[in-house]
């Protein structure tokens, strides 16, 4: 089964909408850049989600005095670079569950979800069939959206896709496109679910 985050989360509507379509993730970035909230804002906002959605912290340059802050609230950290063993280590030691990000070069990671990703928020899409084999359960990112995450799934059978540019308009996030991302991911899960009856 493939669970879905939105990432990129930045305004109470974007709470809303995906309280709406309920992904299992949905990501507040911490780092710099167009999505960019601060950890206040975030724990504000992942305040709001709806039950059974899990908040997810995106950080680039991970401070553990800044990240300790946000539990209870937010309990699962996403690393955008790949992170040393020891890293990884304090945050499981402060009670976060890690996503980290691999590359082809260094595939394998002690998070508990591998990331890989195209590139930061690029929106392009990684060449599926060419995916580095790598030692966790796998979290697709780059260039995802509800036209193509189903062919994505079928061809890397990920434990979690995750989207963010693609669901946007004009830089908001667009209902009508994370409402479709949702559903196809939801429908892979439906039709896996009918095939092994």
């Amino acid at each position: 089964m493939t669970a879905v985050k939105v990432c990129g989360l930045m305004t109470p509507a974007d709470v809303a909408l995906v309280n709406r379509v309920h992904p299992d993730y949905a990501g507040f970035v911490l780092a710099a850049g167009r999505h960019q909230v601060s950890p206040k804002h975030a724990l504000a906002l992942a305040a709001g989600l709806a039950a059974g959605i899990t908040p997810v912290a995106v950080v680039v340059a991970p401070d553990l005095d800044q990240l300790a802050k946000l539990r209870p609230g937010i309990t699962t950290v996403q690393l955008h670079r790949p992170a040393a063993p020891s890293l990884v280590a304090a945050l499981h030691a402060l009670g976060f569950t890690v996503f980290a990000r691999v590359t082809a070069e260094q595939p394998t990671t002690t998070a508990d979800l591998a990331l890989l990703d195209a590139g930061d928020g690029s929106g392009q899409t990684l060449d599926w069939h060419h995916l580095p084999r790598v030692n966790r359960p796998l979290m697709l990112a780059g260039g995802l959206d509800g036209g193509n995450v189903q062919a994505a799934i079928a061809c890397t059978h990920p434990a979690l896709v995750d989207a963010s540019s693609r669901l946007e308009t004009k830089g908001r996030k667009d209902a009508a496109k994370v409402q479709a991302f949702v559903v196809a991911v939801r429908e892979t899960e439906r039709n896996f679910s009918d095939v092994k009856r």
